[in-house]
């Protein structure tokens, strides 16, 4: 397993949005001004990107759930622009994922949110394409840059990195290693083994890449047994996040 670490330039992500617009408007044959190249999809990515620039952090705290049916997470905010609406970036964010957020603590302007919804994926006509790593903490937007932390094998590593977009400073590449106060040390060695191959034969991917059936014979283990291994660790891993 590789951990890898990406960095990412809002202004960057910005300029090659508004590049990209353009390029397909002209190679449409469709002449109009800059400001109205874009479509409603593109005009909401673009104002979403620009009320993160007013943010000076946006990180993740926690990963509660994460796979093709629900993604839910919990978020510190802090701004010290006072003419930027919390909840009209909350509401921009989730407007796609059918997501919903609640209030947790709110002191000198940081927040803690509750961030729950359903996984974006994209369309057949979009460019976007999801990336094949997992994401783990940390994650952030500070000070307009985004840093984004991932784990996977050597090939999905390879895929992100030749992957076409938006361009990125590698931070760090290097062995995913668990130290002893890290939660996954909790597991038990059944538990661990479960849950580390499930991750890395795609069994968390969407679409899935391999079967539970498939995944226990790997283990030599009934698809119940594999069940429950599965189901204590996440278990075990969520009240180490939060701390229950």
């Amino acid at each position: 397993m590789r951990r890898l670490v990406l960095e990412l330039s809002l202004n960057d992500a910005i300029k090659k949005l508004k590049e990209q617009t353009i390029e397909r408007m002209e190679k449409s044959g469709i002449e109009s001004e800059n400001s109205k190249l874009m479509n409603d999809r593109q005009q909401h990515n673009l104002k979403r990107l620009e009320m993160f620039q007013k943010i000076k952090l946006f990180e993740m705290l926690h990963i509660l759930r994460l796979d093709q049916e629900e993604f839910a997470a919990i978020f510190r905010i802090e701004s010290n622009d006072l003419s930027l609406n919390i909840k009209e970036l909350l509401d921009a964010i989730l407007s796609e994922v059918k997501g919903e957020y609640q209030l947790l603590e709110h002191e000198e302007g940081t927040y803690t949110y509750f961030i729950k919804g359903k996984p974006h994926h994209p369309s057949p006509d979009t460019q976007s394409k999801r990336i094949s790593m997992y994401p783990i903490l940390p994650f952030s937007i500070r000070d307009g840059k985004v840093r984004v932390t991932l784990i996977g094998d050597n090939e999905q590593v390879k895929e992100v990195l030749a992957s076409r977009g938006i361009s990125y400073r590698i931070i760090s590449l290097m062995d995913a290693k668990f130290s002893p106060s890290s939660p996954i040390s909790r597991l038990t060695e059944k538990q661990r083994d479960a849950i580390i191959l499930a991750f890395n034969s795609g069994y968390f991917d969407t679409p899935r890449k391999i079967s539970a059936d498939e995944l226990a014979a790997k283990l030599d283990l009934a698809s119940s047994t594999l069940a429950v291994h599965l189901r204590r660790a996440e278990r075990r891993l969520l009240a180490e996040m939060l701390n229950e």
